[in-house]
Formats: C-alpha cells, structure tokens, sequence
C-alpha cells in the first residue's frame, strides 16, 4: 500500500493527512479504520491555563518551586 518512505508517525499527522491521501499514500479507508482504533484519551488530558499576549502573573516564588 505505501509508495514512499513516510515515517509511520507522520502518515497521519493531520497537518498533511490529506495530502497522503491525494498522493495515494494512504487510502481514506485506511485512515478512517485508523482514526477509529484510537482510544479516548479525554480523561487522562491535563488542563493548561495561558493567557497569549500577556505577561505572564505569577511572583517569584512560583519559580523556586519549579527547580525542586
């Protein structure tokens, strides 16, 4: 099925899944089972807080807690 040297790791990576795709790399079948053996991860996902364009509001012992 595969006609490149694409790492396994990236077929599917969906910034160019659908170029794979296109170029026959990988069938829409395939990825569909693929996509459909995946496990739900939802409940082991750790919540990041961030605030983009901001500095960042914390006081320097949160840095003292981060070398231990």
């Amino acid at each position: 099925m595969r006609k490149d040297t694409t790492p396994p790791n990236m077929l599917f990576d969906r910034r160019v899944v659908e170029r794979n795709i296109r170029k026959g790399v990988v069938t829409r079948e395939y990825y569909d089972r693929w996509l459909a053996a995946l496990g739900d991860v939802a409940e082991t996902a750790e919540t990041i807080h961030a605030k983009l364009g901001e500095e960042a509001d914390f006081d320097d012992d949160d840095l003292d807690d981060e070398e231990d």
